[in-house]
């Protein structure tokens, strides 16, 4: 496979995962659309994952946390609670994903 090719079936994936994480903590919130996951993984990759490289100092990493909130309350119009429980969802549902089915084979 591509490297391209590797690129976007991982961006597949992820999408996948946040419309599923949403879909549990928001049922029948009309926005969980694909379109919406693959712009919404644009915009955390681009705006939170910089800060997440530093998670172990407090600053980037509250910063990280809230731009994360913000991107998810604003796009699925999620609570604070909710968006919490998105992403421990994301969390979970992606590491079963990647321990089950991929195991390092996208990079």
């Amino acid at each position: 496979m591509t490297p391209f090719a590797v690129l976007l079936v991982r961006w597949l994936i992820h999408a996948a995962v946040v419309m599923i994480s949403v879909a549990i903590v928001s049922k029948g919130n009309r926005a969980n659309t694909l379109s919406r996951a693959l712009l919404v993984t644009l915009v955390v990759a681009v705006l939170v994952t910089p800060f997440a490289f530093f998670w172990f100092l407090l600053i980037p990493g509250l910063i990280a946390l809230i731009v994360w909130w913000l991107v998810y309350a604003f796009a699925y119009g999620l609570g604070p609670l909710q968006a919490f429980g998105a992403g421990v969802l994301q969390t979970i549902i992606g590491v079963v994903i990647d321990h089950l089915f991929i195991r390092g084979r996208l990079g």
